[in-house]
């Protein structure tokens, strides 16, 4: 009888086993003492990671933004900052490699659209200034969800081909005592094979991924020297009463935000938008002038 670690390093080559039922097989080894430490990263790929689970590298997924058109369907939202979009554009995939493959095998199916949490989505449906809400995830190929169930599969092969190093097989669906000890000074290395992991960074549901962490970088003096230059030509720009109390207002508050350890960005978005419409409508080449030399350069 082949030994169950030769099996299963026999299976892992061949794709049309299934990863879920190769997972299976490696739980079992690892309740024989085999590959014990294993049995964590095992269960959490077979059950689907949880809110506060930390999780590999290899299940980062990217896809492209898009939001529910109700004329046109799902379409691309554009970042006016390159560097914004890209942080949107990858999550940490947190579903049981049995949905996984589930997905994988939708022959219809091109992408797999995943939801972003709602305050994150009622974020962005704000930036769309679209006057309505609607649905947004992220569009991820099926090539990105082949990917972590082909990298999952390596995981166990190379597992596998360590303990076979170590001289660690078996016999049938049993291990010597001694295999089983020299099995635990294994067990460390074979951790490595899934590479670094991350923390959750957003609470994730249950039929979501993990989600996207904003960490946009703030130059504060680009932004000072923007509300220096727009309070020093408020008189220029013909602006009625009310209009020029909101535009002192609004930039009250991005003076207060930046003397602020910690600004928030979502408050400093909301105050350019306000601003913008406001010098929109004032026009101008005064207005001409601060958008192309300074409102480019901030995070609004």
């Amino acid at each position: 009888m082949t030994p169950v670690l030769l099996q299963l390093q026999q299976e892992s080559l061949d794709r049309s086993d299934s990863v879920t039922d190769l997972l299976r097989k490696s739980l079992v080894i690892s309740r024989k003492r085999i590959f014990s430490e294993f049995e964590s990263w095992i269960n959490s790929e077979l059950n689907g990671y949880g809110p506060h689970e930390k999780v590999p590298e290899y299940r980062k997924a990217k896809g492209s933004v898009k939001f529910w058109n109700p004329y046109r369907g799902w379409s691309p939202i554009i970042f006016q900052d390159p560097s914004e979009g890209e942080m949107y554009s990858f999550r940490n995939i947190g579903q049981s490699i049995a949905e996984l493959e589930s997905i994988a095998h939708e022959k219809e199916a091109t992408s797999e659209y995943i939801p972003f949490p709602q305050d994150i989505e009622r974020q962005l449906c704000k930036s769309l200034d679209a006057g309505f809400e609607t649905k947004i995830s992220l569009a991820c190929p099926n090539t990105e969800i082949i990917k972590i169930i082909e990298q999952v599969r390596n995981v166990i092969l190379n597992c596998t081909l360590k303990l076979e190093e170590e001289g660690i097989v078996g016999e049938g669906m049993t291990f010597t005592a001694q295999e089983a000890q020299s099995a635990q000074g294994t067990s460390q290395a074979v951790n490595n094979f899934y590479g670094p992991v991350h923390n959750p960074q957003i609470q994730q549901s249950n039929t979501a991924a993990i989600q996207v962490h904003s960490r946009h970088q703030i130059d504060r003096e680009a932004i000072s020297t923007f509300v220096e230059l727009l309070a020093s030509k408020i008189q220029d720009l013909q602006l009625t009463a009310d209009q020029e109390s909101e535009l002192r207002a609004e930039l009250e508050t991005i003076s207060s935000q930046l003397t602020s350890p910690k600004p928030k960005t979502t408050i400093l978005r909301e105050c350019g938008r306000s601003i913008r419409s406001i010098l929109e409508k004032a026009g101008g080449t005064v207005v001409a002038s601060l958008f192309s030399d300074q409102l480019s350069k901030l995070p609004f």
